[in-house]
């Protein structure tokens, strides 16, 4: 799979079956459309193509929308759209020029110029061009006329309601880890590089791994937070059992600037994994983050944490044997 930053300026003219949306958390509703697309490609001998935004056009634009809490960061948006079986992303930077496109504009100067689309997918609710005024019918039309087809994509119910990544944003936020589940169809998941931190879980006998990865909003707000059992992988052939914080570290930062971390005790593993792509995958919340009297008290929480994530994460491990073992 190969990733661009804007429209590639220098590879052969290549036809391309193209999914365009947001893909924030790459939910069940995404993963349908990205495997129409595929599909679709395999067909009529296409290259399956995903188009995405960065920033996110509501954080440009809200247009009186709430502050928008990513789901994923750009790492894990690549991973899950590749995992789908797409060959190309392309980041479109949704700028003030892109912004201003009439639906005809982004028509011929993306999709056909640019991008050489011969299909193209959307969900039913689509808009696009300045403003957000071309539809779905109108892209229908424009591309009878420019030369690709449009397939629209039905929307994914889950229970009676749409899944979207509104609705995912809100269980995550709700901290309804059974409702992401259902929505996202696997486990929440944050993945990225490990980073040097100050050490201060080795001093309290729980060390760490350290990323800087969580998405957040334009105020610096995750909508993640809170203390997790988690599988770690990347570190081994197998998942490792663990238990994660995502934190601003309220017990010892007080008066500093507020930036979240994604911490996490890798239960009996000693080795070092600085640089190391790793993805922790969140089994159960455990509690809220919360700032402590002491540093004795903040050890004494982390053990009582670590205990009981040890539990859970025994538990996902049979019940993991079990689904291997008999499907």
């Amino acid at each position: 799979m190969k990733v661009f930053r804007g429209v590639p300026q220098y590879l052969k003219r290549m036809d391309c079956a193209i999914a365009i949306g947001n893909f924030d958390g790459v939910h069940r509703g995404h993963q349908a459309l990205l495997a129409e697309v595929v599909q679709a490609a395999d067909l009529r001998g296409l290259i399956p193509c995903a188009v995405t935004f960065e920033p996110h056009p509501k954080e440009v634009y809200p247009h009186g929308h709430q502050v928008l809490a990513r789901v994923n960061n750009i790492r894990d948006k690549v991973l899950d759209i590749g995992a789908c079986g797409i060959q190309r992303v392309i980041f479109l930077n949704f700028n003030e020029r892109l912004a201003r496109m009439t639906p005809r504009q982004f028509a011929e100067e993306i999709l056909v110029e640019g991008l050489h689309a011969r299909w193209v997918t959307v969900g039913e609710d689509f808009h696009f061009g300045y403003k957000g005024l071309g539809t779905v019918e109108d892209l229908k039309a424009l591309g009878k006329e420019l030369g690709f087809e449009v397939w629209v994509s039905p929307t994914l119910f889950h229970g009676t309601s749409r899944i979207s990544s509104t609705r995912l944003r809100k269980a995550l936020l709700d901290n309804d880890l059974f409702e992401v589940n259902q929505l996202l169809g696997h486990h929440y998941h944050i993945t990225g590089r490990v980073v040097h931190g100050q050490e201060l879980g080795r001093t309290l006998g729980f060390p760490t791994i350290n990323m800087d990865c969580i998405p957040v909003d334009k105020n610096g707000e995750p909508a993640v937070k809170g203390v997790y059992a988690v599988f770690v992988h990347g570190l081994a052939p197998y998942p490792l059992g663990g238990v994660a914080t995502i934190t601003c570290r309220p017990t010892v930062t007080e008066g500093q600037p507020k930036k979240y971390l994604l911490e996490t005790h890798i239960f009996d593993y000693h080795q070092d994994c600085y640089g190391k792509i790793v993805r922790v995958e969140f089994l159960d919340k455990l509690r809220d983050d919360k700032k402590f009297a002491n540093l004795e008290e903040l050890k004494a929480a982390i053990n009582a944490d670590a205990q009981k994530a040890r539990a859970l994460v025994g538990m996902a491990s049979s019940d993991v044997q079990l689904t291997e073992q008999y499907g």
